[in-house]
């Protein structure tokens, strides 16, 4: 039986999302707790960046479940909190060589190229589906 399409909620407001992964080829990579661990760290950490909650999550042998909230709202991220984001997820290196490339930009007169670099980001953090694909990264 196929699954039921998720209702994706546009504009603002709020919405929990049950959101399920599994391991390439069903194997039990996460029963050591090392790997648990690190597992849920980079849960935190996606969350963080894309901006949702993690209201409830499980990591079991071959997968993991997450109840996650989206708040949406009309204001876009702030260029600092994009940076601070991407600093939780990818490090303060890459954090301080995007800041980088962004006062380039912004030096060389390409505002639309910059605000264009910012929308992606903008993108993926306010989209669920996004979240455990940039879990999976």
């Amino acid at each position: 039986m196929a699954r039921t399409a998720r209702v994706k909620l546009s504009g603002t407001g709020v919405a929990d999302y049950h959101l399920m992964s599994r391991t390439n080829d069903k194997r039990f990579l996460f029963e050591k707790g090392k790997v648990k661990t690190g597992l849920v760290d980079a849960l935190k950490r996606a969350a963080e960046f894309c901006g949702v909650r993690l209201r409830a999550y499980v990591a079991m042998g071959n997968h993991f479940h997450v109840v996650a909230r989206v708040t949406r709202t009309e204001t876009p991220v702030p260029e600092e909190e994009l940076l601070r984001r991407v600093g939780v997820l990818k490090g303060e290196k890459a954090a301080r060589r995007l800041a980088e490339r962004w006062e380039e930009l912004r030096a060389a007169g390409l505002e639309a190229t910059l605000e264009n670099e910012m929308n992606r980001l903008r993108v993926q953090m306010n989209d669920i589906s996004q979240f455990i694909k940039v879990f999976k990264e």
